[in-house]
């Protein structure tokens, strides 16, 4: 995807924008895709979970939220996983857009045998994505356009009212980064979910969030690997920092995870069938 020049006069088409689910064939051709991921899903792993999952996405897709199919069960199964560990903390995502990948932790949250009330922080400008710097790439600064992926908080309130969920743990924080992330009263993160597509955005959540999670919590990246400013700013910020003795777990071609450390060594975690292991630079595939 990029720009390029068509052969009537000097007119560009900016394919990244016309695929944005702001306009309306990025929006079916999510479907689709979000579709198809589901039957192969069914195929795969056929079980009352997939069926599960399957029936939250396709009321979350494509109006609620753009992120992966794969990325969002990877959500569901590590908030049940936090839950299951019996991690203090809240959730918290950055880069809510219209709430559908809030709404699916909310939903995994409050259901199954380690069931716990969570309050939820979800910060996003609401004014689409700013943007993007020369740590970002040439692509992602001509792709950009201005508006995209504006979010709604009304939408965010709307799915989770319809997937049941009530909105009395629910903080939804609109403004920039910079100027929100610290102005709420937020102690301790069981899971960080960061969508923030660029550099600087990403850099700034980590900088003022990443020490908020607790030891064995996790931290979601729904960009990295597809986004070069996101992927950037996190290996800057485990540089800068000195933290070492991080494996970070990729999704495919876009989005990883990781639990934070905790002395002496890392809470147990199951692994997720769609995952590949990244341990010193090399991948390798998650068993279930």
């Amino acid at each position: 995807m990029g720009r390029i020049g068509l052969l009537r006069g000097d007119v560009e088409v900016n394919f990244i924008k016309l695929l944005a689910p702001d306009f309306a064939i990025g929006r079916v051709l999510m479907m689709a895709k979000a579709v198809a991921e589901i039957i192969v899903l069914l195929v795969r792993h056929p079980s009352k979970q997939s069926l599960r999952f399957a029936r939250i996405i396709l009321q979350v897709k494509p109006r609620f939220t753009m992120v992966a199919n794969s990325n969002l069960i990877d959500l569901y199964r590590l908030v049940q996983e936090a839950n299951k560990l019996g991690l203090p903390g809240d959730i918290v995502e950055c880069g809510v857009w219209n709430g559908g990948s809030a709404a699916m932790m909310g939903v995994a949250s409050a259901e199954g045998q380690y069931a716990r009330p969570r309050v939820m922080w979800l910060f996003d400008s609401f004014q689409g994505l700013p943007c993007p710097t020369e740590r970002d790439g040439d692509l992602e600064r001509k792709s950009y356009f201005a508006n995209w992926n504006i979010g709604d908080p009304e939408k965010v309130k709307q799915i989770f009212g319809k997937l049941g969920l009530g909105l009395e743990n629910v903080r939804i924080v609109p403004g920039w980064f910079e100027v929100t992330l610290t102005t709420v009263p937020l102690q301790t993160i069981a899971v960080l979910h960061i969508d923030a597509d660029w550099y600087d955005s990403v850099k700034t959540v980590l900088e003022v969030l990443y020490d908020k999670v607790v030891p064995g919590g996790f931290i979601i990246l729904d960009d990295y690997g597809y986004w070069k400013g996101c992927t950037q700013a996190w290996h800057d910020f485990l540089s800068e920092h000195e933290i070492e003795n991080v494996s970070i777990r990729r999704n495919g071609r876009a989005g990883a995870f990781l639990q934070k450390p905790t002395p002496p060594m890392n809470l147990p975690i199951r692994s997720s069938p769609f995952c590949t292991n990244v341990h010193g630079g090399q991948e390798v595939l998650c068993k279930e």
